[in-house]
């Protein structure tokens, strides 16, 4: 995508697939107490709407990825509510700061651009995060895989969307997040954006390289 050759001019071409080189996962105290309690606060929320108009996307790959897999109730999801998970490429240094701390809205589109709005930009695609993704000196590239919380969600397939609506809608109005579906009116992948960040939970950090 243009994205891929903006931020990866060096290697524009769509990698044939990646390598798993390690895993860490996180056990940050503090931000999953944080994350659980938004989630029981989603719960409850969806299970008292009266009008219906939530909508489950039981389509996310990621999540379906990591269903297949997982042992039995393993990490289970609440899918009710949109639970996900989801990737988030990134530098080592940045992912392990969120990994410690939490994301940080303040930095959003530094580097990337904020097509959606200033918000943490997630994918359930792998190759979309790939694009954001920094090497080290060793050509290992990093992923955060966040577990987060679409509650409602604000879909959108305009390809100019209006960013101030879209937050608004989402910090003062009922959705917990923006779904921008990019495959829809441009054929290329789905973005999943969080303006509240207690909405996330970085659990596994992820340093792979990338097949040509």
């Amino acid at each position: 995508t243009r994205d891929r050759r903006k931020h990866s001019p060096a290697a524009p071409d769509v990698p044939q697939g990646y390598r798993l080189v390690r895993a860490f996962r996180s056990e940050n105290a503090a931000s999953w107490q944080k994350y659980c309690i938004r989630r029981k606060l989603l719960q409850d929320s969806l299970a008292e709407d009266p009008t219906g108009s939530h909508v489950v996307y039981g389509d996310v790959l990621s999540t379906a990825a990591w269903t297949a897999c997982a042992a039995t109730g393993c990490d289970r999801l609440s899918s009710q509510i949109n639970e996900w998970y989801l990737f988030h490429g990134t530098g080592f240094p940045a992912a392990e700061s969120i990994c410690r701390g939490d994301f940080r809205v303040q930095r959003a589109g530094e580097r990337t651009g904020m097509l959606y709005g200033r918000g943490v930009y997630c994918a359930e695609s792998i190759t979309k995060s790939d694009e954001y993704a920094v090497p080290n000196e060793d050509g290992e590239f990093t992923v955060v895989l966040c577990r987060a919380l679409g509650g409602r969600v604000r879909y959108t397939e305009d390809d100019a969307p209006n960013q101030e609506e879209l937050l608004r809608d989402c910090t003062e109005g009922p959705f917990s997040c923006v779904l921008g579906d990019r495959a829809r009116c441009r054929g290329t992948f789905r973005e999943f954006v969080f303006f509240d960040t207690e909405h996330l939970y970085a659990e596994y950090l992820l340093q792979y390289t990338r097949k040509s």
